[in-house]
């Protein structure tokens, strides 16, 4: 039985901001790890503002963990790979 991508959210070592962002992304994703919801929405959810969602969202990307696809006049496509939740988490 493979764990939830919720499930590995949580157990995450990364810091809070990142991992509510990332808590509040897998709360969306499919089985498969995708998901598709709004910038506002993710802030709304996190009670943070939009460009500090963005931030968060930009150090999750980097450390591999969600990669964005900008879709044109629709909203960007997330991807979660859960296997990269357990990279270090910068102090």
């Amino acid at each position: 039985m493979s764990i939830s991508l919720m499930t590995a959210a949580w157990k995450s070592p990364l810091p809070s901001g990142q991992k509510f962002v990332l808590i509040a992304l897998c709360d969306n994703a499919n089985d498969q790890g995708e998901c598709y919801p709004s910038i506002a929405t993710i802030a709304y959810k996190c009670s943070m503002g939009e460009r500090t969602v963005q931030g968060h969202i930009t150090a999750l990307e980097a450390l591999g963990i969600l990669r964005r696809e900008m879709r044109r006049g629709r909203s960007t496509n997330y991807r979660i790979y859960s296997a990269h939740f357990y990279a270090p988490a910068e102090s």
